[in-house]
């Protein structure tokens, strides 16, 4: 009977099954008991993963040390790796005990998330601390860092901090004086954030004196797992300061914002410097994620500033800076399922700082009902074509509006009962049908449309004429008032092909695309127009009741208007001299964009045609556009260069008089790849050309296109208008040159520039130029604007790691606005 195998399991066995393998060899030395692995080693042992060019493992010992190799160069061949769970590093050479879960490293380099740490000697605990010396803590990847922190000895707990003994600042291996006695370094994930202090930005020169901007605290705010805050604080030695509150909020798949709350308070330079300008910032933003609700939606985009200016901010680098405008609106929208009806309730606030006008809804309740065929309903039996009347649409829309315009000093000076004054209320109606056809095979698309509007306003208005200061004055009137119009339009479009051949055998041809549009659009006079008999004199005054209400009327008189659009593209079509078989063919654009456009109205007592437009785009040679357009009056005119009701060609004065006319050549530099995809959008733009689009279509450069990572703009522009104010200067000219774009001349400096100048003048304008040094782990950069309303500059010195953001250096010198 055979003996049955047997396997005996010794005291100082490993707990676990190693495993091991190379692709060079294995040499076994069975009397001590050890086995060295040469080539790629790897060995694994209960969730640990070590690979090197050259691992030993000793099985009396249970320990494992692994080290690199030497080849024929003098390189390292194989750099050791420890692997245990998510924690992994590399180092020069690893001893480690199996039992004890004791560890010894020499050059050891890990990487968290930003952070880079290097160990000149380590020893790893079981409790998996290591203890180290000859540290180097930095966020710069590269062997020798540009900049570390050197760390004498140091204690690192994986996933929770780093505390260290003394700390020296290095710069390209060279101490520094900065320093500390000790220090601790959190380590923890993102989702396990601790509060602390953010370190602040120091200002040293500014029109506010030297201070220190956006020292911050942080709050994770614990019980909470989806909301976060932070205060800053900002404060400068002449006495102006600043309070501002971030928080952001998120809960996955139901909504996301942030909120920003913020007051300053400005101090003026001496003699002026008792006086105060105080201001308040409310920004917010919330998203809800589409999934959230399917018939509820709710978002809010706020940016209000209380002093209707974004130049009131220490930063004069901030994106609104430059903007005169600022815009906030919150909406609720509501939808229903299977209906085709959507109730938006909004209110809304814009302001303009240039005017120095707030317009504020509030509020706005929108009904929208999007099309729906109520005629499809009379046929019983649905087998068949369509019958005519069941392709007619119609759509309602309803706004009921509360709104008021006003001046912002209102505000600072706590006028609420000036702005209530200021109210205007109504409500509109739109009722539109429209019914689409198809004719000739569908080469003519035939559209015509109705639309009904009823207005409901709540204010109007009387004109009366007043003796004692001879003035026609206006009274408003509180109450309902109804205005109305309708209108009927019909549109036919289509496109057409034509294809010339030239003389010769060539195969070269022309396509021309043209894009003709015609439509007729009538409107009965249904206006609520009145004509009084005012003045001293009884002069005819005619107006509309609603003149300054918030729903206003139209010409107030019956209007028949035939439009007229006429689009032409040009291009040659020849064969490819490169193609051996003659079947490749090569487009070349000879004309992208050339337009006539105007209207004729029947019922307009005199001159009853609007100007003539023209517009051309051409692009001669790869990258250069050429865009030029132009208005032309029909009309005669006379020796005070007004024009009167008679043709300008029965008058001997030639089809008529330019009115305006520019011509804008703009050179685009750029890679061979980005002027690839400018012409492509050129291509789809000239084929597909409508009014809603027509500055891009014949402004493709200017079209934002992600996949174009860089491009320069050389543009001059010329405008001619003709100017009836003064005799002696029948046209005015104006012309300017713009340059725009950023490049990077080398791999490590970017220079980016806006300047426009004027020739007539003969001066910049307006210019702001930037450039940025890439230093690796820190950035320098420097902005300018030398020439324009918001002259300044700023130096920045900054660490490109997120994790030192707050490590920056700034000089500037913004704008004098106080």
């Amino acid at each position: 009977m055979q003996e049955k195998k047997r396997i005996y399991r010794t005291k100082d066995a490993l707990e676990s099954r190693v495993t091991y393998s190379c692709t060079d060899s294995i040499v076994a030395n069975l009397k001590t008991n050890k086995i060295s692995i040469y080539g790629d080693a790897i060995v694994e042992y209960d969730g640990i993963k070590m690979t090197a060019d050259l691992i030993e493992l000793d099985t009396d010992k249970s320990e494992i040390y692994a080290i690199y190799t030497i080849d024929e160069e003098g390189n390292r061949v194989g750099i050791p790796k420890f692997e245990e769970g998510t924690q992994s590093f590399t180092a020069a050479s690893i001893r480690y005990n199996f039992e004890t879960e004791k560890g010894f490293i020499e050059e050891l380099k890990t990487k968290q998330e930003e952070m880079y740490l290097q160990m000149g000697v380590a020893k790893r605990q079981k409790n998996e601390q290591v203890h180290f010396t000859q540290g180097k803590f930095t966020t710069c990847e590269l062997d020798d860092p540009h900049f570390h922190f050197q760390l004498s000895k140091a204690v690192m707990v994986p996933s929770e901090r780093i505390a260290t003994g003394p700390v020296n600042l290095w710069v390209k291996g060279i101490p520094t004086p900065l320093g500390l006695p000790f220090s601790v370094i959190p380590t923890k994930d993102q989702e396990e954030e601790q509060n602390g202090f953010i370190f602040p930005m120091f200002t040293p020169v500014s029109q506010y004196g030297f201070g220190f901007q956006d020292l911050g605290y942080y709050f994770p705010i614990k019980q909470s797992e989806h909301i976060q805050t932070t205060m800053y604080a900002t404060l400068y030695s002449r006495g102006t300061f600043e309070i501002r509150n971030q928080t952001d909020y998120k809960k996955h798949y139901k909504f996301a914002g942030n909120l920003n709350l913020q007051y300053s308070s400005f101090r003026q330079s001496f003699p002026l410097d008792s006086i105060r300008k105080e201001k308040i910032v409310v920004q917010w933003q919330h998203s809800q994620e589409q999934k959230a609700n399917p018939f509820w939606r709710f978002n809010s985009s706020v940016n209000f500033q209380s002093d209707n200016s974004g130049k009131t901010d220490l930063d004069n680098l901030s994106q609104q800076y430059f903007q005169n405008n600022f815009n906030s609106d919150i909406n609720l929208i509501r939808s229903f399922p299977g209906k085709p009806v959507t109730i938006g309730l909004k209110a809304a606030l814009k302001q303009n700082s240039a005017s120095k006008n707030i317009d504020a809804d509030l509020p706005t309740l929108n009904v929208n009902v999007n099309r729906f065929f109520p005629f499809k309903a009379l046929r019983k039996n649905k087998i068949g074509e369509e019958k005519f009347y069941e392709k007619i649409g119609v759509t309602y829309a309803l706004e009921a509006k509360n709104r008021a315009i006003f001046g912002d000093s209102l505000i600072s000076q706590g006028r609420y009962d000036l702005i209530e004054n200021q109210m205007q209320n109504g409500i509109q109606h739109r009722i539109g049908t429209n019914y689409p056809l198809q004719l000739f095979k569908k080469t003519l698309t035939l559209n015509t449309t109705a639309q009904y509007n009823l207005r409901m306003n709540f204010q109007s208005i009387e004109k009366r004429y007043v003796d004692s200061s001879n003035l026609i004055v206006n009274d408003t009137l509180d109450g309902l008032g109804l205005s109305q119009d309708v209108a009927f339009q019909t549109e036919l479009s289509t496109n057409l092909y034509a294809y010339y051949n030239f003389v010769g055998n060539s195969g070269m041809k022309m396509r021309h695309v043209i894009t003709p549009r015609i439509s007729m659009r009538y409107q009965p006079n249904l206006s609520s127009f009145r004509t009084d008999y005012l003045g001293p004199n009884g002069d005819t005054v005619k107006y509309s009741p609603f003149e300054n209400s918030l729903y206003r009327e139209g010409l107030g008189r019956e209007v028949g208007l035939i439009s007229y659009n006429l689009n032409n593209t040009f291009e040659l079509k020849h064969r490819n001299r490169n193609d051996t078989i003659d079947e490749e063919f090569t487009k070349t654009r000879i004309i992208d964009a050339f337009s006539i456009s105007g209207n004729y109205d029947i019922f307009k007592d005199s001159m009853q045609f609007s100007d003539i437009n023209f517009n051309l785009r051409i692009a001669p040679i790869k990258g250069l556009s050429i865009v030029s357009g132009a208005s032309v009056s029909p009309y005669a005119w006379d020796g005070n260069d007004n024009f009167y009701d008679e043709y300008a060609f029965n008058s001997g004065q030639g089809f008529g008089r330019v009115t305006k006319a520019n011509i804008s050549t703009t050179y685009t530099f750029t890679a061979k790849e980005s002027r690839e995809e400018i012409n492509k959008t050129q291509e789809i733009m000239g084929d597909h050309w409508g009014a809603d689009f027509q500055y891009y279509a014949l402004n493709p450069h200017e079209v934002i296109n992600f996949e174009i990572p860089w491009k320069i703009n050389l543009t001059h522009t010329f405008f001619v208008n003709l100017n009836q104010s003064n005799p002696d200067e029948r046209y005015s000219r104006n012309q300017n040159i713009v340059l725009s774009g950023d490049v990077s001349f080398t791999e490590r400096w970017k220079l980016g520039l806006n300047s426009s100048y004027d020739l007539n003048m003969k001066e910049l304008t307006q210019t702001r130029l930037s450039l940025s040094r890439d230093m690796h782990c820190w950035q320098l950069s420097f902005y300018w604007t030398p020439v324009g309303g918001q002259q300044s500059f700023l130096i920045r010195f900054n660490a490109t790691s997120a994790l030192f953001q707050s490590a920056k250096l700034e000089l500037r010198k913004p704008p004098e606005f106080l």
